[in-house]
């Protein structure tokens, strides 16, 4: 759909769009700066893009507006408490110990959802939005082939690594990166894609960890293999580690799949760890 926002053309447009709920209680995950802008990424996979984001208010650490920047620590593990646009003008108001930040961003800035949703708003003013829609990495299709499949080498070393400490994201990185995997693109593509595959076929289970101690989600596979996959892309590339996106662990059949001499996975080696990506439901 799209319309014009007030002080620009046509119509005021509301402040509280449906799509920016789904911000609302999220943790900011990742930032990242590059010469065609910034982008901020939450813990389910929303992503904000826009030219410039600048950071305002009392867990500000200046008293200008800031620009946002690589992993920003100001921003990295705050939740976003509200969200709304005005005349084009888009604002998450972000919960830090020290009061709220702000966090805000004017046209043209795009920012992209789960399951394909999208709001965007042009320089000029053109709003365009789009509701979520089917799932795009756990479709009925793939979920049957993931489970079909054939174990690779690949997931037997990832496996291994997981006979005495709970997985994450940064351990895929790993054994790509010994595979020969080179660019960014390659990363994303196959990372989220071998993560599936163990899924499907019950050998790991996704949660995360607290204290030192794994939490299984109560999630569908569905759920969880589409969270993976939109989260995975919107961090980017060779980026997802053991702070984002979800924990692993290994089961029994993963156990078995790796034959006589697999010992039980003992409890990861993070003592009172909370990811902010992967706190309780993946918030």
């Amino acid at each position: 759909m799209r319309s014009f926002l007030s002080g620009m053309t046509g119509a005021r447009p509301p402040a509280r769009h449906p799509l920016l709920d789904g911000l609302r209680g999220q943790t900011i995950l990742h930032t990242r700066v590059a010469a065609r802008g910034t982008w901020t990424v939450t813990a389910r996979g929303w992503v904000l893009q826009s030219r410039i984001q600048l950071l305002d208010g009392p867990g500000a650490t200046s008293e200008q507006p800031a620009a946002v920047g690589l992993r920003d620590p100001r921003l990295v593990g705050t939740a976003v408490q509200d969200a709304e646009m005005i005349e084009g003008r888009l604002t998450l108001t972000l919960r830090t110990p020290r009061g709220p930040l702000r966090l805000s961003t004017v046209p043209a800035w795009r920012l992209d959802g789960p399951r394909g949703a999208m709001l965007q708003v042009a320089e000029k003013g053109e709003l365009t939005d789009r509701p979520p829609g089917p799932p795009v990495h756990a479709t009925p299709e793939a979920l049957a082939a993931h489970a079909a499949s054939s174990r690779s080498g690949i997931e037997e070393r990832l496996l291994a690594l997981g006979r005495d400490q709970c997985l994450h994201p940064g351990h895929v990185v790993s054994v790509l990166a010994s595979a020969g995997a080179l660019d960014d693109a390659e990363f994303e593509r196959r990372g989220p894609l071998l993560l599936a595959r163990l899924l499907a076929r019950g050998e790991i289970r996704a949660g995360f960890v607290t204290a030192g101690r794994f939490t299984a989600w109560d999630l569908s596979l569905e759920e969880v293999v589409e969270h993976v996959g939109t989260t995975w892309v919107a961090v980017g590339g060779r980026t997802p580690g053991p702070d984002m996106i979800a924990w692993f662990e290994i089961t029994d059949v993963g156990r078995e799949a790796l034959g006589p001499t697999s010992a039980q996975a003992m409890p990861p080696g993070m003592s009172g760890y909370d990811s902010p990506g992967v706190v309780g439901g993946f918030r």
